[in-house]
């Protein structure tokens, strides 16, 4: 605050009670230019590290509450007490097919450690192409793999039902870029 007021008496322009846009651009410019750099680094590092790019995403998690609250099917995560904690990786994760993001169980051994029962990663470079209704469908996609069994949480896997409702609901090509998808939260 020290920095925008100094900034702002030599401007002049008397922006300093509601705070001065170009500062703030960049001051975003310089958060962006940092994190390159540290994406940079900790991909150079990554060989003899073995350190994954990574970090927990607020934007997801908030997401991620918006379609637990919106679907009845998904209220068990909140009845049950759920903890699901929601990553955004900067790497990139292929196989056959580009995998936007990806649902795994916490183990026994590793909740001693962390807060949660499941852990949703999204790749960001994966997902960076996809506009916001296509990622609150992978979100509610990757929802859909936690479920209660007889013998507690578990990761439901990829089936043909799961992959045909989101194509009925959403067409074949819900993913393409410029694929006009309704957004799930007003419908």
């Amino acid at each position: 605050m020290a920095l925008l007021n100094i900034v702002c008496k030599k401007c002049g322009k008397g922006c300093e009670d509601i705070g001065c846009p170009p500062l703030d651009m960049l001051l975003n410019i310089y958060a962006e230019t940092r994190n390159k750099e540290r994406h940079q680094l900790i991909k150079k590092l990554n060989k003899d590290l073995r350190i994954m790019d990574a970090e927990p995403s607020k934007e997801m998690r908030k997401l991620a509450e918006r379609i637990i609250n919106k679907f009845p099917e998904f209220h068990f995560i909140k009845d049950c007490d759920v903890k699901i904690g929601y990553v955004m990786s900067q790497e990139r994760k292929q196989g056959a097919k580009t995998i936007y993001a990806d649902c795994r169980k916490v183990s026994t051994v590793y909740r001693a450690w962390m807060p949660f029962d499941f852990i949703i990663t999204f790749y960001e470079s994966n997902v960076s192409g996809l506009d916001e209704n296509q990622r609150k469908i992978v979100m509610k996609h990757e929802l859909q793999h936690i479920e209660i069994g007889p013998r507690g949480l578990t990761v439901r896997p990829h089936d043909i039902e799961d992959f045909s409702n989101i194509i009925e609901a959403y067409g074949m090509k819900w993913y393409g870029i410029n694929s006009e998808v309704p957004d799930i939260l007003e419908e």
